[in-house]
């Protein structure tokens, strides 16, 4: 199955936000449920509180998790610039799954080392095309480099 138009029309235009270092989103991508995980781990788990607290329900779901990992992103590789490939449909994760691949680039912050790494990102919608899950898989060792350089001023 094709993804449709909407679908593609919104990852284009989340991308190009993207690029231009903005923090806006597209309407109705994402609703205050979204979840976000990176290689498989909720982000609510990656902030070190009950995943029911609603201060970190607050922080990783929706619109605010989208913006807080791309803020730590873009501080980490400050001339960051994603592509996007050709959006395929996911497997074993319903109708409304999707697996968007992308490529990041960009100089880390402090060294300027080069950084180029493939991300694959399932993305599940509900019956509205409101994204409920985001999964970005990403190599253990590109993250790592990514957090050191967040760590840097």
């Amino acid at each position: 199955m094709a993804a449709d138009a909407s679908l593609i029309a919104w990852i284009d235009e989340l991308v190009a936000l993207f690029n231009r270092q903005s923090l806006d989103l597209p309407h109705g991508v994402f609703d205050r449920r979204t979840q976000f995980l990176l290689n498989g781990t909720p982000f609510d788990h990656m902030l070190g509180r009950p995943p029911g607290d609603p201060l970190v329900l607050m922080i990783a779901r929706g619109p605010a998790g989208y913006r807080f990992a791309m803020k730590a992103l873009q501080h980490a590789l400050p001339d960051a610039r994603v592509d996007c490939g050709e959006v395929e449909q996911g497997q074993d994760a319903g109708d409304d799954a999707w697996i968007v691949p992308l490529w990041l680039s960009g100089h880390l912050r402090g060294t300027g080392d080069g950084v180029e790494a493939v991300m694959r990102v399932l993305v599940v919608r509900d019956e509205r095309g409101v994204v409920t899950r985001a999964d970005l898989a990403l190599d253990a060792g590109i993250v790592e480099r990514l957090r050191e350089a967040r760590l840097r001023e």
